[in-house]
């Protein structure tokens, strides 16, 4: 399905049927309620918390949909695999970031990803779109015309995939003859999805609302800080055996001295412009509920603070669970 808008560039193109999908499973007593997961890197993990606490008071969503981290998480919460995907998430050290970050000597971004696919390939080879229990989309863009894609069936793993393909980063991702990219540039906060889908309340997470903060740098983690020397699995030995991979990874992520390195040049102007867009967007169409987590001190290449980054989404959804009393009194 092809929806035009007046901007040829903001097309959207549907990969796959719009419909409930799956069972539903929503509380007869409520309208459908749809989550919109947002990009933001390493405050993705706040999302886990937001959604722990959604479903701790009851509001368990019917409908997901998920741009860039945000799919990675929405995918996992919509395959049940969210137990999994939090005990990774903890359990990640800047040692254990480094073995997962596989130069790409070849092609368009500095890292693979083969090694990230595999780990979800582990819980989630097999699973389809189509088959998840609720309904679930995650936004991409194709590269040759800018348009967004919403993946709605076919391999879970490969749509997330595609969804978090930070261009300069990760190597975009071939799916139905396109060639996709992270999501966030046409679509961080996919709320539109989820109305299409079928949600009578949408409730949006949006990490990047205080984005003028200061970023990290990944680095190889030096003799004595925490994570140095810890046991190191055979991913991990293969990721810091190589001294010359090593340099170039330094080079990529940037030395706190000499400042940033490529990739954190890349990702700062992309949050940049994928923060304006967020407003724009959310003006346009702002969901019933906007839940923004207080991530300002989580970098945005802090995978290692999955502890206090789910933190700070519990507190924010905490926060946020008055108003969704109000909005269910008006649109019920």
């Amino acid at each position: 399905m092809l929806w035009h808008s007046h901007d040829k560039k903001s097309q959207i193109v549907q990969d796959g049927p719009v419909g409930t999908g799956g069972d539903d499973k929503s509380p007869a007593a409520r309208p459908l309620v749809g989550v919109a997961f947002g990009s933001g890197a390493a405050r993705g993990w706040a999302h886990i918390g937001v959604i722990q606490r959604l479903c701790e008071a009851g509001i368990a969503p019917d409908v997901v949909a998920g741009t860039s981290v945000g799919a990675l998480v929405g995918g996992c919460y919509a395959a049940g695999k969210l137990d999994e995907l939090e005990e990774f998430a903890r359990g990640l050290t800047r040692r254990r970031i480094f073995g997962l970050l596989d130069v790409a000597w070849k092609g368009s971004g500095f890292i693979s990803g083969d090694r990230l696919t595999e780990l979800l390939n582990t819980h989630l080879g097999g699973v389809t779109i189509e088959t998840l229990p609720r309904p679930f989309a995650c936004v991409a863009t194709e590269i040759a015309t800018g348009h967004e894609i919403w993946l709605r069936r076919g391999p879970l793993v490969e749509s997330m995939r595609a969804s978090y393909a930070l261009p300069g980063v990760f190597r975009p991702v071939h799916l139905s003859e396109r060639w996709l990219i992270d999501g966030a540039l046409v679509n961080p906060i996919p709320v539109s999805v989820c109305r299409a889908l079928g949600a009578r309340i949408v409730i949006g997470i949006n990490l990047n609302h205080d984005i003028y903060s200061t970023g990290t740098i990944i680095q190889s983690p030096r003799r004595g800080e925490p994570g140095h020397d810890e046991p190191m699995s055979r991913e991990e030995k293969a990721g810091a055996s190589n001294t010359m991979r090593n340099s170039v990874l330094r080079q990529v992520f940037g030395k706190p001295d000499n400042g940033p390195g490529i990739t954190g040049v890349l990702v700062a102007a992309f949050n940049i412009t994928q923060d304006r867009l967020a407003r724009s967007r959310l003006a346009g169409d702002p969901p019933d509920l906007l839940i923004s987590p207080r991530s300002g001190d989580i970098g945005l290449f802090d995978f290692d603070k999955a502890a206090a980054s789910i933190a700070l989404g519990r507190e924010a959804a905490e926060r946020a669970l008055p108003f969704f009393d109000d909005a269910l009194n008006v649109l019920s």
